[in-house]
């Protein structure tokens, strides 16, 4: 009988839900089964546990979606790749002269807690705090308030030493977090949007540029609830025309039959310029919104037209660097200011060199179509993010812990970590000022994959290997586990009690994440290990961090904080699971920037101006050659319009995982679902995978002057011509772990992305500014040990 590879998937999703439940017998006929509530990035659920083991996952109510992120949990769990003790590594351990070499590449010896524990405090003391880097970066591990990585390790450094240097920005939005403020007096990466409601009932066009809604409104920066999905059934039926501007037909492109134009990437300013340029020109610009809710456009206009440097942006221009035509600008341009048009931004068009520029672009775009502040009009740049656009119940959350102050001032931009470390005492523009990059001898690093979201992986290596000390507080053996002096292993989010919210937007759920099982290993929770590491200063300094209070008594506490305390009480609430609270209608007619259009003197924006800055003499006084006072268009060091794609002809753009975040449950079945033959697929146009001697399902090496990776061909006209796509977060995995840039195993593509800063001025990451080569793989291909664990021993 044959069986169709969709139906096989599915039964292998299932079968590898149930980890570690054997054949029923009659003795487990009669075990009571328990449902416990619990939530996570992936969504909020209920495990039914018999006996001690997951034998199921159900989806909360507040799960608009359920798919197989939260089944695939539980594989996590129990996976292969756990971290089962505390390790130390072998050759650090016995104090070997330069065993800092070896990092990544030697043997871990089991030690006790206390052994662990004892040593990583001993480098704690010795080393002065402005030479440790705490690099617990972001929440993305976990949603919850009492075991939130950055929190707990800002919190103890900040105890037991005063402080450490921290980071400065971020890798999301690194580019538009120091810039938009200037602008709009606000980040706009992560504010409330316009209402579905709103967009739904007004809006005619939507353009997503680079936006792909519907992939990346899976997770939350909270607990996920995949709301937006029902409104997105609700858009396919609005009647509302649908543009796509993406080197790649996105899932969303299709569902909403878009119109796509397949953008040369990192050209998008000049897409930008050359609509600007058109409007003014046929005076189909909004002058008067120009003229009082924007400043500094006449400041801006002779770059634009070409007289302050000899070059009118005009869609001709444009069009030879976009390869978009001429007429199709103008055309877009008429379209834009005829109909009421949403220009839905995105976060990966700033991951670029010069990615300030990208929102800068669009802000001014929009302020010249005159929208900004309209029902279902203007710009957004997180309508692709957790569910933005879900009407708030305005309520507040659970409270969690103060990290104190920081008395190191120093903080490394997020992007420039290799750098940092690799050249002690440098001198660098940031913000407009001069900064020194700090030695740094410790690096300490909980629930985060700095192996897996830092550019140029090569170069990572080799500035990881110059530190004294790297300890790692992590679940599994991941790339950055695997090369730590100093391993705390720590339990899954399915091992500990927490509290948490979602949406990130709507705000209508408080959730119980309770604890599912006991950890079958010596795992302790992340809050655990930083308070048994503050007892190692002293009680005065474990009481300082723990506030003398159990971990149920801060979950307390942090509940009584929110406004769910006014409607259960605590044991009510952790008995139930959640807290659900009501959205008040008029949410549901919330329109971003509504204030300030109907009167800009009364509801001023945050800036310098009260207006929508077009021009920033800030920004110009900086007076940087690759950041100027005005939107501009600068050439990338790599695009396909460069002379290196003589050597790497291919632009490889690296979106967000379809089946993952970041780099989380990349050690799990879900992987069966996309992988080709063990590897991250590589998207490829026909035209290119003919060209390069490539077919769909080959193994092929992806490469370029940075490195060298494996992947899996997927061969489709889903993508532009001359543009490869492979989506970050695949574990690291060299072939030859003692071979300097050894080839990735497991297509890991930040061996290729380039760690050169967006600009002097934000110092941001331009991952997506990438040129590379292809072809099909050759020789013995071994087998991809991503997910295996190094040689261990027992002392």
């Amino acid at each position: 009988m044959s069986i169709s590879r969709r139906k096989f998937l599915q039964g292998s999703a299932i079968a590898s839900v149930a980890v570690g439940v054997s054949s029923a017998t009659a003795t487990e006929l009669f075990s009571p089964v328990k449902r416990i509530p619990h939530a996570s990035h992936f969504g909020a659920f209920y495990a039914d546990v018999q006996d001690g083991k997951i034998v199921g996952i159900v989806p909360h109510e507040s799960d608009k979606r359920p798919g197989s992120f939260t089944q695939a949990l539980v594989d996590r769990n129990y996976s292969n790749s756990r971290i089962k003790y505390p390790y130390v590594r072998k050759s650090y351990l016995e104090g070997k002269a330069g065993n800092n070499e070896l990092r990544g590449n030697d043997e871990f010896v089991r030690v006790s807690w206390d052994e662990a524990l004892e040593l990583v405090a001993k480098e704690i003391k010795a080393t002065p705090k402005e030479n440790i880097y705490n690099g617990s970066y972001s929440g993305w591990s976990h949603p919850g308030r009492l075991n939130s990585c950055p929190t707990l390790g800002g919190k103890f450094f900040n105890i037991v030493k005063k402080g450490a240097v921290g980071t400065a920005g971020e890798y999301s939005n690194g580019a538009a977090g120091p810039t938009n403020p200037e602008i709009m007096g606000d980040m706009e990466v992560y504010s409330l949007q316009t209402s579905h409601e709103e967009m739904l009932a007004n809006t005619e066009v939507y353009v997503m540029w680079g936006a792909d809604l519907f992939k990346t409104n899976k997770i939350d920066y909270g607990v996920a609830n995949r709301k937006n999905d029902d409104y997105y059934v609700k858009y396919k039926k609005s009647g509302m025309k649908f543009i796509s501007i993406d080197p790649i037909k996105t899932e969303t492109a299709k569902m909403f039959d878009a119109e796509c134009i397949y953008i040369r990437p990192n050209t998008d300013v000049a897409f930008m310029l050359g609509m600007m340029n058109y409007l003014y020109s046929s005076k189909k610009y909004d002058k008067k919104f120009i003229e009082t809710h924007t400043d500094g456009f006449d400041k801006f206009l002779p770059y634009l037209l070409g007289k302050s440097d000899g070059i009118p942006k005009t869609p001709e221009w444009a069009e030879k660097i976009t390869e978009i035509p001429a007429s199709k600008i103008r055309e877009l341009a008429d379209l834009f200011v005829s109909k009421r048009t949403f220009l839905a931004g995105n976060w990966a068009m700033q991951r670029a060199q010069h990615g300030e520029q990208a929102d800068w672009g669009i802000i001014t775009l929009a302020s010249m179509i005159g929208q900004v502040g309209l029902p279902g009009g203007g710009f957004g740049f997180s309508m692709h993010y957790a569910g933005n656009g879900q009407a708030a119940a305005g309520k507040s959350g659970p409270g969690g812990f103060s990290q104190g102050r920081n008395k190191v001032k120093v903080a490394i931009p997020a992007s420039r970590i290799s750098e940092t470390l690799l050249n002690p005492g440098r001198k660098i523009d940031f913000k407009g000022h001069k900064m020194t990059l700090p030695k740094i001898d410790l690096m300490y690093i909980g629930g985060a994959n700095i192996v897996g979201h830092h550019p140029d992986t090569n170069e990572l290596i080799k500035a990881l290997k110059t530190l004294k000390t790297f300890v790692v507080q992590e679940p599994w053996w991941t790339p950055t586990a695997k090369m730590a002096d100093i391993v705390l292993p720590a339990t899954t989010t399915l091992e500990r009690d927490d509290i948490g919210m979602g949406g990130s937007y709507s705000g209508d759920y408080v959730y119980a994440m309770r604890k599912v099982v006991e950890t079958p290993y010596e795992a302790k929770d992340d809050y655990e290990i930083y308070s048994l590491l503050a007892k190692k200063f002293g009680n005065k300094k474990y009481n300082k961090f723990t506030g003398k209070k159990t971990k149920m008594e801060h979950l307390k506490e942090f509940y009584s904080k929110s406004d769910a305390a006014k409607q259960k009480n605590f044991d009510e609430f952790w008995k139930d699971g959640f807290v659900k609270f009501e959205i008040p209608e008029e949410a549901y007619k919330f329109v971003r920037h509504s204030a300030f259009r109907k009167d800009p003197v009364k509801n001023p924006l945050k800036t310098i101006s009260g207006k929508i800055q077009i021009f920033s003499e800030k920004f110009a006084g900086f007076d940087y050659k690759d950041f100027k006072g005005h939107v501009t268009w600068f050439e990338p060091a790599e695009f396909l319009g460069s002379k290196e794609v003589k050597d790497y002809p291919l632009h490889m753009v690296s979106p967000h995982p379809t089946y993952r975040i970041h780099s989380q449950l990349d050690n799990t079945w879900i992987t069966n679902l996309y992988k080709v033959k063990g590897r991250e697929p590589v998207r490829i146009n026909p035209e290119d995978a003919k060209k390069f001697g490539v077919k769909n399902g080959d193994l092929v090496e992806v490469y370029n002057k940075r490195g060298k990776i494996l992947a899996g061909a997927v061969v489709t006209k889903d993508i532009r011509p001359g543009v490869v796509a492979i989506e970050e977060g695949a574990w690291y995995s060299p072939e030859n772990i003692s071979e300097v840039g050894s080839r990735c195993n497991s297509g890991h593509c930040n061996i290729l992305t380039s760690s050169r800063p967006s600009s002097q001025m934000a110092q941001a990451t331009s991952a997506n500014t990438t040129l590379v080569a292809i072809k099909k793989a050759e020789g013995t291909i071994g087998a991809n040990q991503a997910y295996s664990m190094p040689k261990t021993s027992k002392i």
